[in-house]
């Protein structure tokens, strides 16, 4: 009998989500543990960092959501399924993506989200340097990305996984910002791309399970007032 994962998080962060469609994607066996951000209080509970997600197998636990997409590798048996590439440059160049991704596109987008999802006040100029930042992020990822039809090329990857999350997530943000048309103006040949990622089991699942989770915390949010 194999051992299970253990899945710490939400639904709603898109790093769980990147995770949970590689556990999907792997067809490893996994239980969802709802944490929030910050719950709980380390070392006895909760993460080092307080984010989500993290992971337990076994007695052990992995945190930071790329550490543990390479222990999904690495804790696969020979000849297992992988979601990277089976040439050693281009498994590189995979992980090159998924950084380019979250460090030069999600991350600018960070103080976004703040304001768009949470409510808290957006500062002076924000958005316009939030801009700078993402046209400069999506020059970089298109000069490196294949589209052929995945990020890395003719097969689904960690990168693809990361891009479903932290895309979709920018140009949802922006269409709340009154942006709509920033992403496909300044990213139309990534339009196509999402809409074949979208049409994937797996991210169907994890979409769904999403929209649910959000439409729960409206709700309870909405209630919270009403009293």
């Amino acid at each position: 009998m194999t051992t299970p994962f253990y899945l710490y998080g939400s639904p709603i962060s898109t790093y769980y989500n990147k995770v949970k469609i590689a556990l999907i994607e792997l067809d490893l066996e996994f239980e969802e543990v709802p944490v929030a951000p910050g719950e709980g209080k380390w070392p006895d509970t909760g993460s080092p960092s307080g984010k989500i997600p993290y992971l337990r197998h076994g007695d052990s636990y992995i945190y930071e959501s790329q550490a543990i997409i390479e222990y999904l590798e690495d804790a696969q048996p020979a000849g297992g399924a992988s979601l990277f590439p089976p040439e050693a440059i281009k498994r590189a160049q995979c992980r090159e993506l998924i950084q380019y991704i979250e460090q030069n596109l999600d991350a600018p987008m960070r103080p976004v989200y703040q304001s768009v999802f949470w409510g808290k006040p957006m500062a002076d100029g924000l958005l316009e340097r939030t801009f700078e930042e993402l046209e400069k992020g999506f020059r970089i990822l298109l000069r490196r990305a294949d589209l052929n039809p995945w990020l890395c090329g003719d097969r689904f990857s960690h990168a693809d996984s990361a891009a479903w999350v932290h895309l979709t997530t920018i140009r949802w943000a922006l269409a709340i910002a009154g942006h709509k048309t920033f992403f496909p103006e300044h990213a139309p040949q990534l339009e196509t791309y999402l809409q074949q990622l979208g049409e994937r089991p797996s991210i169907q699942q994890v979409e769904a399970d999403r929209r649910a989770a959000s439409d729960r915390i409206k709700a309870e949010r909405a209630a919270a007032r009403s009293r």
